[in-house]
């Protein structure tokens, strides 16, 4: 009997832990939400633009699928994709607040974040 309780919480813990380290089919990893870029300013003063990269990885279970992405509203990127892609490119934007967007046709995630000081 102790065998058998042993083993049912022993699945339950791995059970808990594949949960834990469930990964959502649309992570946007950079630019990071509420975050201002650049980290540092280049020069003295205002800035009224940068080169901001930005990463993101989408997973869909069973073939076929599509996703696009961009910038406050605007579509700057799209593919069509099987089961795993991850993106990664420099974009210039003015100074001010951004959305960075992904969607597919198996999730959707937006981060804000600021381009200035």
């Amino acid at each position: 009997m102790k065998k058998v309780l042993g083993a049912i919480v022993v699945f339950a813990l791995f059970g808990l832990a594949g949960a834990a380290h469930a990964q959502a089919p649309v992570n946007i990893v950079y630019p990071i939400t509420g975050g201002t870029y650049p980290i540092q300013n280049p020069a003295p003063g205002p800035l009224s633009s940068a080169y901001i990269t930005s990463s993101f990885s989408v997973t869909c279970q069973g073939g076929s699928h599509s996703v696009r992405w961009g910038f406050d509203g605007t579509t700057i990127g799209s593919a069509v994709f099987y089961d795993q892609l991850s993106e990664q490119q420099v974009w210039k934007l003015p100074g001010g607040s951004h959305l960075f967007w992904v969607s597919s046709d198996c999730g959707y995630q937006e981060v804000k974040f600021a381009v200035g000081n």
